[in-house]
């Protein structure tokens, strides 16, 4: 038995799954830092249980996303960034990231594509700039080296000496959010450090929230990419958590459809999500640009978003595709559109009725996700084949760590992709992981 909770701003909407079935739905008003309707949801859904209820998932992407667009309860960030060379402009690419450096310098250093130095690190520059920060109030700290994917040796001893000089200063090294490209890496390294004490604090309260029910239930939280992490997990990483819940939506479309190959179409008052679902998991990349208008290098549910006003000519597109998918309601206001999209796409797209929040029905049957992005060199296909199956490997190894019980791990998309621009046998490898579903307890 699982729970999966779709936390917004002002409204909650639970659901009780077993073995790909909805049992119970239940949704509130949440008032203030809802603790008492939260708990009373929990045990509504809980009391239609059988059994005891094993986890509870949930999805908190709306509230990072607010506060993170409100730039009010996230942290004052300040950023190193290690180049070789001074930049020609200043300032990051994206607006809100923009927003949440207070304060940002360039020392000099970094490695290439493949770990090779490319400039001799300024460590003591490096220490002055920290020195300044800190002067100015800065308390977290953004470190961002360029080739850190490939050897995070400069990040981590700007690090090491900023632990021993600073030892309050919080310091969040881009190295350790993964990812390739600098510009991406550092917006994910910024978000992810703005985020931390509002995260905190979220978590805490969804893990006290969790631990009223009996049992009591392991408590997780929803992904991007349609997967779950850990409290801990969550804690050091909360960009994994934003963008759940169109991700987790379209996961539980596919379940209540059983659609498990396809388009699926998520409906709103004023708009239209486009998606697609392999195997009932959702189809996710890295480096997307999301709602919020920057690019991360976790992965997230690949949609396309679309106004209502065109809504039949997205019926016409579906129409033309081989293959049937859904359509569901994402948004309360979204059903005259949802049926309206069904009419024209009957031989296409199924309607998912169902009183679920899909959001909800599929952060319940979430899994355990992990990711790695890498750039190799391979002189032959034996030896790229063997470097695919070692990140594979490590790949696997985390989401184990992540929690997925021993032996339920599996690959869901390993990619190899050619970098011949480089000039060299260069490879980007970009391996996703997950977990098959888990035996349930039974009473």
């Amino acid at each position: 038995m699982r729970i999966g909770v779709r936390l917004g701003v002002n409204r909650a909407h639970g659901a009780l799954a077993h073995e790909g079935q909805v049992l119970a739905t239940a949704a509130d008003v949440v008032a203030g830092r809802g603790g008492r309707q939260l708990s009373g949801l929990l045990k509504r859904l809980a009391a239609s249980s059988p059994s005891i209820v094993d986890s509870v998932t949930w999805d908190v992407s709306a509230l990072f996303e607010r506060a993170l667009r409100r730039t009010s309860g996230v942290q004052p960030v300040g950023a190193i960034r290690v180049l070789p060379r001074a930049p020609r402009h200043r300032g990051h690419p994206f607006e809100l990231v923009r927003a949440l450096i207070a304060w940002e310098a360039v020392v000099t250093g970094g490695h290439d594509i493949f770990g090779a130095e490319m400039a001799a690190l300024d460590l003591d520059g490096a220490l002055r700039q920290v020195g300044t920060a800190y002067a100015q109030g800065i308390r977290t700290l953004t470190i961002t080296a360029t080739g850190a994917s490939g050897s995070a040796e400069h990040e981590q001893a700007i690090a090491g000496r900023v632990a021993e000089e600073f030892p309050d200063l919080r310091v969040c090294l881009s190295h350790e959010v993964g990812g390739l490209g600098l510009v991406e890496r550092e917006a994910t390294n910024v978000v992810n450090a703005a985020l931390l004490d509002f995260c905190e604090d979220l978590v805490d309260r969804c893990e006290r929230i969790t631990a009223t029910l009996d049992g009591p239930p392991s408590c997780w939280f929803a992904t991007g990419d349609g997967g779950r992490v850990s409290a801990r997990r969550m804690r050091s990483v909360p960009a994994r958590g934003l963008a759940a819940t169109a991700a987790a939506a379209l996961r539980g479309a596919a379940l209540l459809s059983g659609r498990a190959d396809g388009p699926i179409v998520l409906t709103g008052p004023r708009e239209l999500l486009v998606g697609e679902v392999r195997a009932g998991l959702p189809r996710v990349e890295g480096d997307l640009l999301g709602a919020l208008g920057v690019r991360l290098v976790a992965p997230q549910a690949v949609l396309s978003t679309r106004p209502a006003a065109t809504a039949d000519a997205v019926a016409a597109q579906l129409r033309e595709q081989e293959g049937a998918g859904a359509v569901g309601v994402l948004d309360e206001g979204g059903e005259e559109l949802a049926e309206r999209l069904h009419r024209k796409t009957r031989s296409v797209l199924d309607l998912v009725r169902t009183p679920a929040d899909l959001c909800a029905v599929g952060a319940a049957v979430s899994e355990p996700s992990a990711w790695l992005d890498l750039v190799v060199t391979a002189d032959t296909a034996e030896d790229l084949q063997r470097r695919q199956s070692m990140l594979e490997r490590q790949a696997l190894s985390l989401v184990a760590a992540s929690g997925a019980r021993p032996g339920r791990e599996r690959v869901i998309r390993s990619v190899a992709t050619s970098l011949a621009f480089l000039g060299r046998d260069a490879y980007r490898l970009w391996v996703y992981v997950g977990s098959r579903p888990e035996p349930e307890q039974r009473a």
